[in-house]
């Protein structure tokens, strides 16, 4: 409590008059990592297009947070204009600190002299006081240092790479005498540096960092973001490992229930949708959209328990999962949205978000030529998937997707010789013949129309359902003897095949 008081006393003082560059992202209200990523690569794409070279080059400290020298926080803080009384106080907190530990011999003891106590309501704030030293220091102006807690990116414009490469040398030193001087130590083989420009010639610089020489690569990671030498960038490959793990645990038959399949699938969300904001346009590009989206889709199936010959349209609307394309853009609106009205309710910013990509999804959807049978029985994509029962199961996929135990599906397969019924006058057998036509499951068909009280059609059958959970039930309950029912006779044709070839 005590910290928090003087906290709330400390923060207006060091905020909000100059006292931290605005080039610090971490431990800052309104602040995140994607604000960081976004300067970064701002700079990086208004070098591409005013035709210079820009150099990411991305630093590591060396136990940073238990480094952090007392001293320089304190004059820090000196400078900052920080009352002698709110000084006092915090020379007081930063004295006399020791650690107590269990071991095997019992509880020792270890006297502190240096750090900012990890998980306290002050740490964080010490920690930006001392650590804006090096924001702010004088290097030459093609480059601009950025950090986010104790990261540091440093970004270099010059016209030729050469000249990027001395003024990263001489940022970069600059630096480095700075962490000398207030005592933290800089992890000189961990730097990494990613050359960005359009040449074909000299795509690397080599930099110098105190012992090491380190050569720039095609692409480098900051802050969780893939940067590669052309900005274009890679979110899939780490969710695309994460699906393949999950979809192991999702298998069409058995497994968890619908409910949460859709609670894991949004790890993959969460992992794909990660700085959003700043990639997003990339999916302009066709090549990183289809490799966004296979991810996407491997997940969508194993949600919805669907075979892999569904298209991902159909699979994104039966599993209620929108496409990751307009999650990524409602992502970015939502992003900026905040940026120009940061004093804007957020949950009303959501709904209205969220809305507009329901809308772009339905529309999409309605010119799609894909799916067109899971559009006839879904035609509101808003109604379904804000339903507030319904679990979605192997077999009700099957018949929402028309990917099943049907003879013209088996037929597009080659597992089956023939897409016709010949019982029903050679209609091909699908899933609208077999649900509403076929006369061999006239009394499944009549017994759920009795329970939902009216005259079914591809139309209207699932609106019946989405009325109730009683109808859902009821629904469900028909298509999966229906399925089942389907699936004993394709068996018994398989047997009788290989019967014959015996023969």
């Amino acid at each position: 409590m005590l910290e928090r008081v003087i906290y709330n006393r400390l923060l207006p003082i060091i905020e909000y008059k100059d006292g931290l560059s605005e080039r610090q992202f971490g431990f800052r209200q309104a602040h995140s990592t994607i604000d960081a990523v976004d300067v970064v690569l701002k700079l990086a794409r208004d070098a591409m297009s005013s035709k210079k070279c820009c150099a990411v080059v991305t630093l590591d400290i060396k136990n940073a947070f238990n480094s952090a020298s007392w001293e320089w926080i304190k004059s820090s803080l000196a400078k900052t204009g920080v009352p002698s009384y709110l000084t006092k106080l915090l020379n007081s907190y930063l004295s006399e600190r020791t650690l107590w530990y269990d071991t095997d011999e019992g509880s020792k003891q270890y006297t502190v002299t240096a750090g900012v106590p990890q998980g306290s309501v002050l740490g964080p704030l010490l920690w930006n006081v001392m650590y804006n030293g090096v924001l702010v220091l004088p290097v030459p102006k093609e480059a601009t240092i950025i950090g986010f807690t104790d990261d540091l990116a440093v970004v270099v414009v010059a016209k030729e790479p050469e000249d990027v490469e001395m003024y990263t040398n001489e940022t970069i030193s600059a630096i480095k005498a700075w962490l000398e001087m207030v005592q933290l130590d800089l992890a000189e083989q961990k730097t990494e540096a990613v050359l960005v420009n359009n040449r074909r010639k000299r795509n690397t610089i080599n930099i110098r960092v105190g012992d090491h020489v380190i050569t720039s690569k095609s692409v480098i990671k900051y802050l969780g973001v893939m940067i590669v030498a052309k900005i274009n960038f890679n979110q899939s490959s780490k969710a695309a490992n994460t699906s393949v793990s999950l979809a192991r645990m999702m298998p069409n038959i058995g497994g968890p229930r619908y409910s949460r399949r859709l609670l894991v699938a949004g790890v993959v969300r969460s992992t794909l949708l990660y700085a959003a904001p700043v990639w997003e346009e990339a999916l302009a590009c066709e090549s990183n959209r289809r490799r966004v989206n296979m991810t996407y889709r491997l997940v969508a199936l194993r949600v919805c328990s669907a075979f892999r010959t569904i298209s991902g349209e159909a699979a994104c609307v039966i599993a209620g999962m929108i496409p990751i394309d307009i999650l990524a853009s409602e992502t970015r609106c939502l992003y900026e949205t905040r940026k120009m009205n940061p004093l804007e309710k957020d949950a009303e910013c959501r709904k209205a978000a969220r809305r507009e990509s329901l809308e772009k999804w339905q529309k999409w959807r309605d010119d799609l030529q894909r799916g067109r049978w899971t559009h006839t029985l879904i035609p509101r994509i808003e109604e379904w998937i804000q339903r507030r029962h319904g679990e979605i199961s192997y077999h009700l996929t099957q018949f929402l997707s028309g990917h099943g135990g049907y003879r013209k599906y088996l037929h597009q397969l080659r597992l089956d010789d023939s897409p016709l019924f010949p019982e029903c006058g050679c209609t091909p057998e699908d899933p609208e013949h077999v649900m509403f036509h076929c006369p061999r499951f006239l009394s499944e068909r009549r017994s759920l129309e009795d329970s939902l009280k009216t005259t079914l059609s591809p139309q209207n059958i699932v609106g019946e359902m989405l009325k109730s959970e009683g109808n859902w039930c009821a629904g469900n309950t028909a298509i999966k003897r229906i399925q089942e029912e389907l699936g004993r006779a394709e068996r018994a044709r398989r047997t009788r095949r290989t019967e014959s070839v015996v023969a």
